[in-house]
């Protein structure tokens, strides 16, 4: 499981820098003082740009279009410490609009890269459904995220953990023909990552065109050796925004956390495994690990395509188009498909704000399952509105924590839905990395986001939505999640000891901002 010790120690390492700057500061003053009768003045003149700049900063996130619980945290700490809140905003807290690789990249913005859809803008997609709720989603869905629903002519799958997931993958990149296209945030040279990964270079040998795009934070821990492999190979191999100095520099905090693959044109997966030895329960590790992906085959692989070329066009600045990438498939299905997207190059947090489309329209029941859990002022109104509605809401955390001061902020949050009478369990077996949210039984989503600030604004993200079979077979599976779970006793919670709620409060201030 990726524990994320880079970032850790990185914040570590500029919260120690800061400090250090601090002592050097004072230190330096003092012997100016000692040797000149111009340290008045010097320190004078330091203190005052410094603090100037301060002020800047200040007004300047004050001014930004984010909402107030995301702007405070910034605002208390460069007003109670200025000297770690500079060194920390500079490196976490500008934004992503403002960057030249942004404005450089003009097709990343709204729907500029989108050639082979329909465009909301274009008008509304007929959808052959008597449910008025259901329309409504897609149609909001459409305007929000941009991409078209497609009815009837794409078939979904489920597959519940790796063991399911991966001899299928597999067995499709054997069948590949024409090309592939992977994306994944985490890829390891282990077992499983090799397997798949060699696959891939064989099929490139054999002329197939592959590329394959990785985050650079994700996919930090494969080995060097064997990505020098892979780069000598014949695979298109792109890392997602390299990181040279991860200091006061905005690529350490935008990360992409995609998960993608096409074969042809016909086949797609989505949803919350990467390539891994953890996510493949047959291969041997500390705990179970329980997770979902989904199988497209038919139009709506379209779409994954579309936005695999636009992080390739990121990335590379070349924007490929080729009628060559979007084969038409005959698939008849009777559901409805659409992919959502969402990062810090859009102006709105388009999954999120689809989610609370679909939160607010549940009539019996809502489900969730999110391994973290850091709900927005937006979505937690959302959900007690709900609530007090009389609609069923059930959410499902990890029993078995990945990342433990991240877990600690889980926890606060189930503490906040407990107080409103909203059903929380705890997935005793193992870690439950799933993304689930299911309405009425009736349609779902499954893919990259988690319930936290970081997937609605900070990475970027990608979920399926959509209706028919697949929903039932999610709903089965949530119902077979909730007997490997263990209801919080509200009571009980409640009266867990002070140090904890306290610790799980602290840190829960700072979720706006990581």
């Amino acid at each position: 499981m990726e524990k994320n010790i880079r970032k850790i120690l990185i914040v570590v390492f500029l919260i120690v820098l800061a400090v250090g700057m601090r002592f050097a500061f004072e230190m330096l003053y003092q012997l100016v003082a000692s040797l000149t009768d111009l340290s008045p003045i010097i320190g004078f003149t330091t203190r005052t740009l410094f603090v100037g700049f301060v002020v800047i900063v200040w007004i300047a996130v004050t001014l930004r279009s984010d909402s107030p619980t995301q702007k405070l945290p910034w605002l208390l700490l460069l007003a109670f410490e200025p000297v770690i809140g500079i060194t920390l905003f500079l490196t976490f807290g500008r934004s992503f609009k403002y960057s030249l690789r942004y404005k450089r990249r003009p097709l990343i913005h709204d729907d500029s890269y989108i050639t082979k859809e329909l465009r909301a803008s274009e008008g509304q997609i007929d959808l052959p459904t008597d449910d008025a709720d259901i329309k409504h989603i897609f149609h909001a869905s459409h305007k929000i995220s941009y991409h078209q629903p497609f009815a009837h002519n794409t078939a979904i799958d489920v597959f519940r953990n790796g063991e399911t997931f991966y001899p299928d993958l597999i067995e499709e990149l054997k069948n590949a023909k024409k090309f592939i296209l992977m994306e994944f945030f985490i890829v390891r040279s282990d077992h499983r990552g090799k397997t798949i990964i060699d696959l891939m270079m064989q099929k490139a040998e054999q002329g197939l065109k592959v590329k394959l795009i990785i985050d650079a934070l994700g996919s930090s821990r494969i080995s060097r050796k064997y990505l020098k492999i892979i780069k000598q190979s014949k695979v298109d191999l792109i890392i997602n925004d390299k990181i040279y100095f991860p200091f006061f520099n905005t690529r350490i905090n935008f990360r992409n956390h995609r998960k993608i693959v096409v074969i042809d044109g016909e086949v797609g997966y989505t949803g919350g495994m990467n390539l891994a030895d953890e996510y493949d329960n047959i291969i041997d590790y500390d705990y179970y690990f329980r997770d979902t992906q989904v199988k497209l085959r038919g139009e709506a692989v379209k779409s994954l395509t579309c936005i695999f070329f636009k992080d390739y066009y990121y990335n590379t600045n070349t924007f490929i188009d080729d009628d060559f990438y979007y084969p038409t498939t005959k698939i008849t299905q009777n559901n409805i498909v659409q992919i959502l997207q969402s990062g810090p190059d859009s102006h709105e947090a388009h999954i999120r704000n689809v989610y609370l489309k679909m939160i607010m329209t549940a009539k019996k029941s809502i489900r969730i399952m999110t391994p973290y859990m850091a709900i927005d002022q937006e979505t937690l109104t959302a959900l007690i509105v709900a609530k007090r509605s009389g609609v069923n809401v059930e959410v499902i955390i990890p029993g078995t924590p990945d990342k433990y001061l991240v877990y600690k902020v889980t926890l606060f949050y189930a503490t906040t839905l407990l107080e409103h009478g909203i059903d929380v369990y705890q997935y005793t077996k193992g870690f439950s990395h799933a993304k689930i949210l299911v309405i009425d039984d009736k349609i779902a989503t499954v893919g990259s986001y988690n319930l936290d600030n970081r997937s609605a604004v900070i990475d970027f993200e990608i979920t399926a939505l959509f209706t028919g079979n697949a929903v039932s077979t999610i709903v089965d599976q949530y119902i077979q999640d909730k007997q490997d779970s263990t209801q919080i006793n509200r009571e009980k919670w409640l009266k867990r000891p002070l140090i904890a709620r306290l610790f799980e409060g602290l840190l829960s201030i700072f979720t706006p901002i990581i």
